[in-house]
């Protein structure tokens, strides 16, 4: 039996104008923010720890500054062709479930609807002016679900460009998963880290005979690395305080049903044994992909995990020695240890993709996904 998670290897390898064009849109926006942020990194070395007065700077109020700034760079880091792609995906995604909503709800209307209403009374629907609007309504949704196989396609042509080795099948599923857009974020803002850092260094090594130069850019370079911490830490927060949460909810309530239906089949009429048979049959499926669901988002977690270890050390390493450094050169040999330490995590950065089993266990799958954004 094929294993239900195949692992992808991103490797960040931009062709040299897809470079030069991705900084020139992501360096003027983030650039700015980096500033600011290293102003008030400078400014933690000559608070205390804490003080009483709360007019009074100190290392928490700072982080908090810096962390708001920090934010605002990942909004601006989290921007690319995937995830403007994927937003575009995202969006048609919500108008079909807003058809169908609707639909669900004409349906109800027709049943007391008049097979026809008087010219002058507007405000009241027949039975041909629902069937007509039920009509519309599937047709808006036949259309973007092609639009979203045809922007599936355009997301795996993205995803193949930046050096992922990911089919067809394993990027519906990203689609589909209740974590697809923090997953196309993740990747978007750690390629553009990757992109940002690359440059940094070689303007570390340019202010070479001006330390301050060197020592702001440095600073630059370690807050991008607390970006990449500070990510990882909301996905894995994500994954275990929501989505895993509700996950093991669905599970209870699922195999609490299970036991109710079993025993419906052993105590109710022959005639009506058939039905709980296959009721039983859809549980047990909702409960082995919940289950499949709730390993796979683990499996990513643990990936996050180990990626934010080996950044956090780097980071605490940076950090140390922007508060300390005396020489360019040591900086420019950090940062190229700090790229180096980037390359090896890279592989980390994007999550285990399913491979179904069957096509009941896809669907299952996405109704668990659309049932978990629901309780957003």
């Amino acid at each position: 039996m094929k294993s239900l998670f195949c692992a992808i290897v991103l490797v960040c390898c931009f062709a040299t104008s897809v470079l030069a064009s991705s900084l020139e849109d992501v360096w003027g926006e983030v650039h700015p923010l980096l500033s600011e942020a290293v102003a008030e990194l400078d400014l933690r070395g000559n608070v205390p720890d804490s003080s009483w007065n709360p007019l009074k700077e100190d290392k928490k109020s700072v982080d908090g500054k810096i962390n708001g700034l920090l934010d605002e760079c990942i909004e601006v880091l989290g921007i690319s062709g995937m995830s403007e792609t994927k937003e575009a995906i995202r969006k048609l995604q919500d108008d079909s479930a807003k058809c169908r909503e609707r639909v669900a709800e004409l349906k109800i209307e027709r049943l007391a609807a008049p097979k026809k209403v008087k010219k002058w009374e507007v405000w009241k629907k027949d039975v041909g002016s629902i069937d007509e609007e039920v009509k519309d309504l599937e047709i808006r949704q036949e259309e973007n679900e092609k639009q979203v196989e045809s922007l599936i396609d355009k997301l795996l042509v993205e995803m193949k460009d930046i050096g992922m080795k990911v089919d067809r099948e394993q990027v519906e599923t990203l689609v589909y998963s209740v974590t697809g857009d923090d997953d196309v974020r993740l990747v978007s803002v750690f390629n553009n880290v990757k992109l940002i850092t690359t440059e940094l260094q070689r303007l570390t090594a340019e202010a070479n005979e001006n330390i301050e130069m060197a020592k702001r850019y440095y600073g630059m370079h370690t807050l991008l690395l607390r970006i990449l911490i500070n990510l990882y830490e909301n996905y894995e927060n994500k994954i275990d305080d929501v989505y895993l949460v509700r996950i093991k909810e669905i599970i209870t309530k699922q195999e609490e049903l299970i036991q109710r239906t079993i025993a419906k089949i052993e105590n109710e009429p022959a005639k009506y044994r058939g039905i709980y048979k296959t009721n039983l049959a859809a549980q047990g499926l909702t409960v082995r992909t919940a289950k499949m669901y709730a390993q796979y988002l683990g499996k990513n977690r643990e990936r996050i995990a180990d990626a934010k270890s080996g950044i956090f050390h780097e980071y605490e390493v940076a950090l140390n020695t922007y508060e300390t450094v005396q020489g360019a050169h040591n900086l420019i040999t950090l940062m190229r240890d700090a790229n180096a330490m980037l390359d090896r995590i890279s592989e980390l950065q994007t999550p285990d993709l399913i491979v179904f089993q069957n096509s009941e266990m896809k669907t299952e799958f996405r109704k668990l996904t659309t049932k978990l954004n629901e309780l957003n």
